[in-house]
């Protein structure tokens, strides 16, 4: 071989082995920044590295897909994800991230916000991020309460003609019974939304009360039966037309005159109108042995007569001192 062929094929080992060596050290890659779309080829090692010379301006929230260390092979489609702002509501109120992230859970996981099984994200996790995009996270609790309460016991009213009509009696006392339950709380952040009642356990029965009703409306009387419309029990004291019972002496205007404008008499009696009606007759039976006062008519009234008491009126003041402060049952007529 002369000298001339030798450094021909010299060269010529040359150029195909540089050819060669470009072959395996270029890469052609595409790099999507938004709508912008760039081919190139090139020499460096992994995305990082391409990034930087290409001095492509990346914000502290943005994402390169593949990763910054990823190495750079041939037909390789490089990502810039550029960061949104996003709209953030708890309960501790509102607060603008940015976040590249592709769906709302991601973002949520990206921004360290965790959420918990029962926690609410609206719109869901894998809802797509979107700019201006606003997500808001309802923390939710719940909590298992045990109590108990009282169950009310049922009041059975049965009528009797052995007892005056507006009588009650009560012939078996009646008492609440008692419920142990477990109550669900759901609050949503802090605020209860739910209480449900999950079990329940009857650990006392309430008894039944059973009163008595009397339905009898006659009276038997020295005058004979006489037809009433209810009886009640009453608390009665006595008074007179002295200066003692009605701070009026004779001469006093209205001395002895009832609040109906009538002169006082036995059979008058004092009562509250709004329990007894002035002008309502009325028979005051005696519950201790002694005689009954007898036939009445409510025409007065007084500063102490209130609810069911009846003051009865008496001419002697004796009479008045002896009477003193008993139960009656009154019977008021028809």
């Amino acid at each position: 071989m002369n000298k001339n062929n030798f450094i021909t094929l010299t060269l010529l080992v040359l150029i195909m082995a540089l050819a060669t060596g470009f072959s395996v050290m270029a890469r052609g890659v595409t790099i999507v920044d938004g709508k912008d779309v760039t081919k190139l080829v090139t020499f460096k090692k992994n995305v990082k590295d391409l990034v930087e010379q290409r001095g492509i301006s990346l914000g502290d929230s943005d994402r390169l897909i593949p990763g910054p260390d990823t190495t750079l092979r041939d037909n390789m489609e490089i990502v810039i994800k550029r960061a949104v702002p996003v709209t953030i509501t708890t309960k501790d109120g509102e607060k603008e991230y940015l976040s590249a992230a592709d769906t709302v859970g991601q973002a949520l996981e990206e921004l360290e916000i965790e959420i918990g099984e029962k926690d609410i994200v609206d719109p869901g996790l894998s809802t797509a991020v979107s700019r201006g995009m606003g997500i808001k996270v309802v923390r939710v609790t719940e909590e298992i309460k045990v109590c108990e309460r009282e169950i009310p016991f049922e009041r059975i009213v049965q009528t009797t003609d052995r007892m005056d009509k507006g009588i009650e009696k009560v012939t078996q006392k009646g008492y609440n019974g008692k419920v142990r339950e477990e109550i669900k709380i759901v609050r949503h952040d802090g605020e209860e939304t739910e209480r449900a009642v999950i079990s329940s356990k009857i650990i006392e029965e309430p008894r039944k009360e059973i009163v008595a009703l009397g339905t009898r409306d006659l009276l038997q009387t020295s005058r004979g039966a006489v037809r009433f419309e209810k009886a009640v029990y009453m608390t009665a004291t006595a008074y007179d037309a002295t200066y003692e019972s009605t701070g009026k002496r004779p001469g006093d205007k209205g001395y002895g005159i009832t609040r109906s404008g009538t002169r006082v008499r036995p059979g008058v009696v004092a009562v509250d109108p709004g329990v007894i009606p002035l002008g309502t007759k009325l028979y005051v039976k005696s519950l201790d042995g002694r005689p009954d006062y007898g036939f009445a008519s409510a025409e007065d009234t007084g500063g102490a007569i209130k609810g069911n008491k009846i003051d009865l009126y008496y001419e002697s003041p004796e009479d008045v001192r002896k009477f003193g402060k008993r139960k009656v049952l009154v019977y008021i007529l028809d």
